[in-house]
């Protein structure tokens, strides 16, 4: 606990010392208002015991002007005097004073009074602490809120439209039309599953409700499972799913997690790929971790963007070559993922250079 004494009597302060010292607190001494002021945000104290007959400016100004001043406002402050008069407390008080304490003091009422007040601050900070990330929370609940009606009442608007369409009028309709529709739908429908699949994951992870189910397994084979998957979808848009994999020892991971970061990075390079392109997927080992790239030849993100790219519910300036869509939390999911691998995350890229998405896992994460 740091307390600063302002006091210019001699006495007064080697009684504090002798007083609290014991206590555990460490203790810096100003002797005048104008000394304190200066000293006050270099130490940034815990608690200020403030004399107010002082040479200088006294007691009640030092006070107002450290409660003035935004780096020290909350440091809480102690009259500590022999002016006794109740219009002299009451100002103490209106300055901003959580306590007064007239002189002679005692000593044990002094440090009953000191450690409650040190306590009341620190649960005072706490709360601020809180409130913070209540804010936070309520912010990013309103930004889920906006981003889940949006992008959910499109596709309900499509789904219901030509649902309705096939109910009324569905028999005057020739066998491609009705095939094209019910496409569209679940289309939608599967845009919405993606939707709330991954509101899901990102609540389940915020929470800290995700626990990992690690097991020995090959990293080469879910990459090579994965790419199997995707090949279909890229050769719809002519690009090349091209693969250097080398050997990785078999290591711990949860499965099903890294196949969901590794369906992120794939359908995110085809998606911005153009066709005719080529998407490479690498693997190999370096200094004792596991280490995943697959690298575009779509746009590249703008190094303003690159900060917020991994943030839920961001979605960047570059477009999708084909028209698909994503909900902005691919991503964030993603980097989650890997850190609860104890692992690493990162992105390489700039204008018109493509994107090269990195992850990296330890052979065998704690547990």
């Amino acid at each position: 606990m740091k307390i600063l004494v302002v006091d210019d009597t001699p006495a007064n302060i080697d009684i504090l010392f002798q007083t609290l010292e014991p206590e555990g607190c460490t203790l810096s001494v100003a002797t005048n208002g104008e000394d304190a002021l200066k000293l006050v945000p270099e130490i940034q104290p815990d608690l200020i015991l403030l004399d107010i007959m002082m040479p200088g400016i006294d007691g009640f100004e030092t006070c107002r002007r450290l409660k003035a001043n935004s780096s020290t406002s909350n440091i809480p402050v102690v009259f500590l005097t022999a002016k006794n008069q109740t219009e002299d407390i009451v100002k103490g008080f209106a300055l901003g004073g959580i306590d007064y304490i007239t002189k002679p003091f005692r000593h044990q009422e002094v440090c009953a009074r000191i450690h409650k007040h040190l306590e009341l601050h620190e649960l005072k900070n706490q709360l601020a602490e809180k409130n913070q990330s209540l804010l936070e929370l309520i912010d990013m609940k309103n930004k889920l809120l906006g981003m889940a009606s949006h992008d959910l009442r499109n596709p309900l608007t499509s789904i219901q439209g030509y649902s309705g369409f096939l109910l009324s009028k569905g028999g005057d309709l020739n066998e491609e039309t009705r095939t094209d529709f019910i496409k569209i739908i679940n289309t939608a429908s599967g845009n919405m599953l993606t939707l709330v699949n991954d509101l899901l994951n990102l609540s389940v992870i915020e929470s800290g409700q995700l626990t990992l189910n690690l097991m020995t397994g090959s990293l080469c084979d879910l990459i090579k499972e994965r790419i199997r998957l995707y090949t279909h979808l890229a050769g719809e848009k002519g690009i090349e799913l091209k693969v250097n994999t080398q050997d990785i020892p078999d290591m711990r991971f949860d499965g099903p997690r890294i196949g969901q970061v590794l369906d992120n990075f794939l359908t995110n390079a085809i998606k911005f790929s153009p066709a005719g392109s080529v998407v490479e997927i690498s693997s190999d080992t370096r200094n004792g971790r596991a280490r995943v790239s697959v690298k575009d030849q779509g746009p590249g993100i703008k190094s303003e963007e690159l900060e917020k790219l991994f943030q839920p519910f961001e979605k960047l300036s570059s477009k999708p070559t084909g028209g698909e869509t994503g909900t902005g939390l691919g991503l964030a999911i993603a980097k989650k993922m890997i850190e609860l691998h104890h692992g690493d995350l990162k992105v390489e890229s700039s204008p018109g250079q493509g994107a090269t998405f990195i992850f990296e896992l330890p052979h065998n994460p704690p547990t």
